[in-house]
């Protein structure tokens, strides 16, 4: 499966407009990606579940091809909207209770929508999240080293140092790609637009 043959699919939930890419037949099966990620993410997983699975991949609020509106007032009640934002995907294409499968960002999500709506699910998996009670080994210093870049996102200057040019966004990207991805460049010369060196 390539992106040419991708199944993206738009439709109208919680007041905004959602992109999703759907394949296959079977249980529902929803995916929900992190930060700074989209759908895409998780391409390598889509042909495989799609097999068994009516896999669907949502780009969540604010990410990717999906509605991207103001926070909401106050900002605090974005959780809350990300659930609904997820509740009424579900709803519109008529998926009673489905899977869930999600990591960082998206896996805040989901444990929120399984306290809220738990007869939804079938069952869920998350990684790569805080979960309830960590409490305070989330500012442990090897946490808060793996995690730097959640503190970095939010200040106002933040976009305007990574986006100064394209050497600065290839630094801070390539940072994650090779950190994350296990082997150290495996991510980086596939990369439209980027060189090896």
């Amino acid at each position: 499966m390539n992106e040419l043959t991708w199944n993206h699919r738009y439709t109208r939930a919680n007041g905004i407009d959602v992109h999703y890419v759907r394949h296959g037949r079977g249980m529902p099966l929803v995916l929900l990606h992190g930060w700074p990620e989209f759908w895409y993410v998780y391409r390598k997983n889509v042909p495989a579940l799609a097999e068994r699975f009516d896999v669907l991949v949502p780009d969540l609020r604010g990410f990717g091809e999906t509605e991207k509106p103001d926070l909401p007032d106050p900002p605090s009640d974005l959780l809350g909207v990300l659930v609904e934002d997820l509740k009424g995907l579900t709803d519109a294409l008529g998926l009673g209770r489905f899977g869930l499968v999600s990591h960082d960002v998206g896996s805040y999500v989901a444990q929120a929508f399984a306290r809220k709506y738990p007869e939804r699910l079938l069952g869920l998996f998350f990684f790569h999240c805080v979960y309830p009670g960590i409490g305070k080994r989330w500012l442990d210093p090897d946490s808060a080293k793996e995690v730097w870049y959640q503190s970095f996102n939010q200040q106002p200057w933040a976009a305007s140092l990574v986006g100064r040019d394209r050497a600065t966004c290839r630094t801070y990207f390539r940072h994650f790609l090779d950190h994350w991805a296990g082997r150290a460049s495996s991510m980086r010369t596939s990369t439209p637009g980027w060189t090896t060196s």
